[in-house]
């Protein structure tokens, strides 16, 4: 590493560094000395030199009727280093005292179109794969209407998984029925459906929840997928689904 970035890592300013460096390869040496060895004006010089003096890097001496200038031995940047970590850990309490977390914030993604519903099915083949379980709140009809590919996807991740963890609570019209008897041979000991009466019908939206994520599919000429992440907003929605779940019919 070059001397004067590992410098600046013990808190000296560059053209400190710089002065500093030349002061050391020259042993003593005048302002102008410095100057000349540094590669930095004279006016420039003098100003890095008052405060290497203040970090006692460097020391003064009068020859005759010239200042010449010493540098300290590089032990000198250690003393620094253990001092500005002793008033630090002083310091600290004070400023934990004074620390206030951010307000905590859902992290929110949004993605667009197939190739959106696509990486979110590649990101719930690896939540299933680690046993977690999915919970479906669906709408087969506008599934098949906008995305006839999702439906693919997800018969492809149930095909390679074994006996993934899943609750499917589908609206029960004759699409949702229909669906029920497609996955009967697709369908793992852990893999349970259920449909809801018709009477409240659905949006054109399809929602899953696994891991701390809640996931709505917006379908319609444009399809969104926003993924929510955020574990109190997760629990909500678990608890509303386990409502729901308790007023399903076995499918």
């Amino acid at each position: 590493m070059e001397l004067t970035v590992l410098l600046k890592q013990f808190g000296l300013h560059e053209k400190e560094a710089q002065v500093y460096l030349a002061a050391l390869a020259l042993g003593q040496g005048s302002m102008s000395e410095l100057a000349r060895k540094a590669g930095l004006k004279r006016p420039t010089t003098y100003l890095m030199v008052e405060q290497l003096q203040v970090a006692g890097l460097l020391s003064q001496t009068r020859v005759g009727k010239h200042l010449t200038y010493a540098p300290a031995h590089p032990h000198r940047l250690l003393e620094l280093a253990h001092a500005r970590l002793y008033h630090t850990e002083k310091t600290l309490p004070e400023l934990v005292a004074l620390y206030n977390l951010p307000p905590r914030k859902p992290k929110i993604q949004v993605y667009e179109g197939l190739a959106g519903v696509k990486s979110l099915y590649r990101e719930l083949y690896a939540a299933l794969s680690r046993r977690q379980e999915a919970l479906w709140f669906s709408n087969i009809g506008a599934l098949r209407e906008y995305v006839p590919e999702a439906l693919s996807e997800y018969k492809k991740i149930l095909r390679e998984l074994e006996n993934p963890r899943i609750r499917e609570l589908n609206f029960g019209d004759e699409e949702g029925k229909r669906w029920s008897q497609e996955l009967k041979r697709l369908r793992g000991r852990h893999h349970f459906i259920r449909l809801l009466p018709t009477q409240f019908p659905f949006g054109h939206n399809d929602n899953l929840i696994f891991g701390n994520k809640l996931v709505i599919f917006s379908l319609g000429e444009e399809v969104f997928v926003v993924i929510i992440e955020d574990q109190e907003i997760v629990a909500t929605y678990r608890a509303l689904f386990e409502q729901a779940w308790l007023q399903g019919k076995e499918s």
